[in-house]
């Protein structure tokens, strides 16, 4: 399993040697980057620490290895936060409160991470990890293994603990069983109450390098030589959001975001209306905010350009970067970034979406072109 986990050399190395020395803690918390490989790295370990041959690299072949490659072995739970059934309490199982429709989503996602480890997993409203799903945890870890190695709890997302989740969570860590262990993965370690942070052994996690996103991009054939290349620069060292850009047609998304830039700098108010408009028809919220990532990015380049610099991302467009930036040498980066972070907050609260477009519109021309003009 650890040829699933894309880079992450320093951490593979620590834990198989943790491994070799038989010094394996009962808990340990994942941190580091979203989609850097967390998830795929707690499962790697806890298919090594099953594996039948019982050494620091899984063997891939016996009926341990291949039930937990597919997410199947009997001692490898995954826990996330899930939705609450109607009239569900604290003593009820996680589940069984829950419509069809909420078993069917969840049934959806783990099949989308058996298919992918770098997916996150994230059901419908589900906001936290439920006080049940710990306390289920805890009872069975209290019972004997049906089979030879660990039980492992990979607890996803661990952020999304709350109070009577995290009291729980500590409560577990406090008195830990024999022969379990326990993962926490998160990227908001700030976000975990500092006592349950102190009971387990922290590993941190790296970003990945370019050359490590477009490799692996190319070795699973979901890009060719060019596109793995643009994506990996864009992707911000995160195989997930790597995967994420190539669902949304990064090229073309892209393409979209600076006609939609150029659109707010300079046509006529009934051509930004019309621009406006087919794109709240075509594209979705998440879509959008896509799309003010996107001319982040390329604006960050014509920054960079203009201050003298080098290493801009996306280079296969560079000739548009460069008229751009000569043309507008004196843009305010500051209050233009400030603009589209706040467009991004405010999709997030649901705010009308023609509305923040139009909003945004009027304050990169305050920002980018009006600076031109008065110079």
């Amino acid at each position: 399993m650890w040829n699933k986990v894309i880079g992450q050399e320093r951490v593979k190395s620590q834990l198989k040697s943790i491994l070799e020395q038989e010094r394996l803690a009962h808990a340990y918390l994942f941190c580091g980057p979203d989609g850097v490989g967390k998830d795929a790295v707690a499962i790697a370990l806890a298919t090594v620490v099953n594996c039948e041959k019982q050494a620091t690299e899984a063997c891939g072949k016996c009926a341990s290895c291949l039930q937990a490659s597919v997410l199947q072995h009997p001692n490898i739970h995954l826990i996330f936060a899930l939705p609450t059934g109607k009239g569900e309490t604290s003593e009820d199982s996680p589940i069984d409160k829950l419509v069809p429709d909420d078993i069917s989503a969840i049934q959806e996602q783990l099949e989308c991470k058996r298919k992918n480890l770098y997916h996150d997993i994230a059901v419908p409203r589900a906001n936290n990890i439920k006080v049940n799903s710990i306390r289920e945890m805890r009872k069975q870890s209290a019972m004997s293994t049906l089979t030879k190695g660990k039980k492992v709890f990979i607890i996803l997302d661990a952020e999304n603990l709350r109070e009577e989740s995290a009291n729980a969570m500590l409560k577990t860590l406090e008195e830990p069983q024999q022969n379990t262990l326990i993962i926490l993965t998160t990227s908001h370690p700030e976000r975990l109450k500092s006592t349950i942070v102190s009971r387990c052994q922290v590993v941190k996690f790296d970003y990945l390098s370019e050359k490590e996103l477009c490799d692996a991009l190319r070795k699973n054939e979901l890009a060719d030589t060019t596109e793995a290349k643009s994506v990996a620069r864009m992707a911000s060292g995160s195989y997930a959001r790597a995967l994420e850009l190539l669902e949304t047609d990064f090229l073309e998304m892209r393409k979209l975001a600076v006609d939609l830039l150029r659109a707010m700098l300079y046509r006529t108010k009934e051509d930004l209306y019309k621009m406006i408009e087919h794109t709240v028809s075509s594209y979705d919220k998440g879509e959008i905010e896509e799309l003010f990532g996107l001319m982040q990015s390329w604006l960050r380049d014509t920054m960079t350009l203009n201050s003298g610099s080098q290493g801009i991302l996306n280079t296969d467009d560079e000739t548009a970067i460069k008229k751009f930036a000569s043309v507008h040498p004196n843009v305010d980066y500051n209050k233009t970034f400030e603009c589209l972070e706040r467009g991004i907050s405010l999709l997030n609260k649901n705010v009308y979406i023609p509305l923040i477009l139009l909003n945004l519109a009027a304050d990169l021309h305050r920002y980018i072109v009006l600076p031109h003009h008065k110079s």
